[in-house]
């Protein structure tokens, strides 16, 4: 049986690239100071910060019916293969280009070894892998109830609340976080990949899809709006509404999704070849986020560009996609290394 393709996923994988790498090259968005600077920054940090959940979201739709094609033992060599072996090499590969250029230094012991996976200490943009790695874990249980929706819309809005709206309460109210109020039957970005799934089978009418748009924009101007009004008023940076399992990034992240899918993808994309080169591209997503921030980090010394400056915070972003995107197709026809960018 020939394997279905879905045109809007790869669009998705492609967007949350682009928007991880934008994030990263916007990070004085971190450093608060009351500047037009920072303010743009803040406008792509708002803008992007759908990206690592769609890539959750993109493991629902994609993953917990799995059943229907293999069995569970073939599920995780799967996963094996395409994460966690690219995982360990390229933590591998930026610990040794660190210790090379003297980024870091570095004790050889039990201890150091297992914190490079552990705690991602050679490469912080990979706590990533993490949390996937655990959503890996809880897809083949999840997978046995997937076509009960009944049960998996209750997953998802006890884990909302809990997750997404329960911290912000706390942290509006100015009280500490219960660390027992938890859910263990879908607890955090199992949300995200329970929603995904649901959002891409379900058929969503256009006021349903008019409704999860406008919480979009509710939940990123929050995000937005809350953040800056407050910083100023406090004269450092305010994070009640980061996070990405807050509700305003839930929210963003779902109409980001939804949009995505009913766009049209078949009108607009007529040519083959067209197709096949956006599938290629969004294929080499996993390749991409794991080398990023080592090209980041070469085109950063190479330019010695201001990273304040327009160049840095909107061309460059453009650059390392390309960059790694060559590289990566590069790799991919090369045996044996291209199992490192899955």
């Amino acid at each position: 049986m020939k394997k279905r393709h879905y045109e809007y996923i790869d669009i998705l994988n492609i967007a949350a690239c682009l928007g991880v790498i934008f994030m990263h090259c916007n990070g004085i968005v971190h450093l608060y100071e009351n500047t037009r600077a920072w303010k743009e920054s803040m406008v792509i940090e708002t803008l992007a910060y759908w990206a690592v959940p769609i890539f959750f979201m993109i493991s629902g739709a994609m993953l917990l019916g799995y059943r229907e094609k293999y069995s569970t033992y073939i599920f995780f060599i799967k996963r094996i293969q395409k994460t966690v072996i690219p995982f360990v090499v390229w933590t591998l590969i930026s610990l040794v280009i660190k210790l090379y250029e003297r980024e870091i230094q570095w004790e050889w012991n039990v201890g150091t070894i297992v914190d490079l996976f552990n705690n991602t200490s050679a490469e912080g943009v990979y706590w990533f892998f993490i949390p996937l790695f655990m959503v890996y874990l809880s897809i083949p249980v999840v997978s046995l109830i997937k076509d009960n929706r009944k049960i998996l819309k209750y997953m998802a809005s006890v884990a909302f609340l809990i997750y997404s709206v329960y911290p912000v309460c706390c942290k509006l109210l100015n009280i500490s976080i219960n660390g027992e109020v938890i859910f263990p039957t879908a607890g955090g970005y199992l949300l995200y990949v329970v929603l995904g799934y649901l959002l891409s089978t379900s058929e969503i009418n256009k006021k349903q899809r008019i409704r999860i748009y406008i919480l979009g924009i509710i939940g990123a101007g929050i995000r937005y709006g809350a953040t800056v009004i407050w910083s100023v008023k406090n004269a450092s940076l305010d994070t009640t509404f980061w996070g990405y399992l807050n509700f305003p990034t839930v929210f963003f992240a779902c109409a980001v999704f939804v949009f995505v899918r009913y766009i049209p993808w078949n009108e607009i994309i007529k040519y083959e070849k067209t197709r096949s080169w956006i599938s290629k591209i969004a294929g080499s997503g996993y390749g991409i986020y794991l080398m990023h921030m080592i090209v980041y980090r070469k085109l950063e010394k190479i330019t010695m560009l201001d990273p304040y400056s327009y160049t840095w915070r909107f061309i460059s972003p453009i650059c390392i996609y390309v960059i790694c995107v060559m590289i990566v197709l590069v790799m991919k026809r090369i045996p044996v290394v291209k199992n490192t960018v899955p």
